[in-house]
């Protein structure tokens, strides 16, 4: 019978390092919230009592997402700080899975909403504006079609119409989005809406699932020209 190989340890320099990212990451957070409330002030003259309202709103939103980022990120800190091998290797086992579902390397699953849209004559433009207002509402991961869409991934028009990443995709378009489902819902009924009063647009929906399930994934690319210092 063969012996199952030991759990590595995380070398104690890879434990500070992380410490020092996650301490700079706290930093950036609150830097990004303080300038984010001094960019809204700047921009609030002028604007009526109906915007500011949402503004406002998605400020709030905003805050509250920042808040729960930086306690995520103090959490892992101190526990990597602690001392305590296991639970710094735990926190960087779980910092690691959660890079490679952010870059579409492993399935995912979870709340969020199912967006269908059966149109003819949208262009790339139109897919990029819908994927950028799921991102800004919270979307965690995004497949449309059976392709998984990350930053960097390609949304572009050709002479076969919209491809992702090199893929044409065909009507309908069909877009999961894992994230918090009510934001979610909120903006694909926005999206849907402003859809069906667009001419090339046969149909738009959306519902909410408790479960969405994406598990296309993008190919890992080995680093050729950046390598570790």
């Amino acid at each position: 019978m063969s012996r199952r190989p030991s759990a590595r340890r995380a070398p104690a320099g890879a434990r500070g390092l992380s410490v020092g990212l996650i301490a700079l990451l706290v930093a950036l957070v609150a830097t990004i919230q303080i300038r984010s409330q001094a960019e809204v002030e700047r921009s609030l003259v002028g604007v009526d009592s109906t915007s500011l309202a949402f503004l406002i709103d998605d400020l709030h939103r905003a805050n509250e997402s920042l808040e729960a980022e930086k306690a995520d990120l103090a959490r892992r800190r101190a526990t990597l700080q602690s001392g305590q091998t296991g639970a710094a290797d735990q926190v960087l086992r779980d910092e690691a899975e959660r890079l490679r579902a952010i870059e579409g390397l492993v399935p995912v699953q979870g709340p969020g909403v199912v967006m269908v849209i059966d149109a003819s004559g949208l262009t790339a433009l139109d897919l990029q504006d819908a994927l950028n207002n799921l991102s800004a509402a919270g979307a965690e991961a995004i497949d449309v079609n059976g392709h998984r869409v990350v930053t960097g991934v390609p949304v572009a028009q050709t002479t076969n119409g919209v491809a992702v990443d090199g893929n044409v995709i065909v009507s309908p378009w069909t877009i999961s989005v894992i994230g918090d489902s009510n934001r979610l819902a909120q903006v694909a009924d926005l999206m849907t809406q402003q859809l069906r009063a667009d001419r090339r647009v046969r149909g738009a929906s959306y519902r909410v699932e408790t479960d969405v399930v994406i598990s296309s994934l993008i190919s890992e690319k080995p680093f050729v020209y950046a390598l570790p210092g």
